[in-house]
């Protein structure tokens, strides 16, 4: 027959050869999400080498200029209210415009 100790421990020892083997860790799924990260993460630097890759796009993207007024166009600039020196009847008017951002 056992002693009350020894089969207490008896005990303690099969609860734990019955709890511990499902405390094991399954490390695939942390690895293989690991290494899905990894990959993104190797797309993400070849599209900054390459110039952007998402909208605004970069050097190189495709994307259009910014269209520019041409040089050799005449404009018209309404300057009524605006403060002007000079005569009001002359021939050619020098607008300075610029803009604090």
């Amino acid at each position: 027959m056992m002693q009350p100790m020894n089969r207490m421990g008896f005990l303690v020892l099969s609860a734990l050869g019955l709890v511990l083997p499902g405390c094991a860790r399954d490390d695939t799924r942390v690895a293989e999400k690991i290494d899905k990260l990894i990959k993104q993460n190797d797309e993400i630097i070849d599209l900054l080498k390459k110039g952007g890759g998402g909208p605004g796009g970069g050097r190189g993207s495709g994307r259009p200029s910014r269209p520019r007024p041409s040089p050799t166009e005449v404009y018209a600039v309404p300057l009524e209210g605006a403060a002007w020196t000079g005569n009001k009847d002359a021939k050619v008017t020098i607008v300075e415009a610029f803009e604090f951002a």
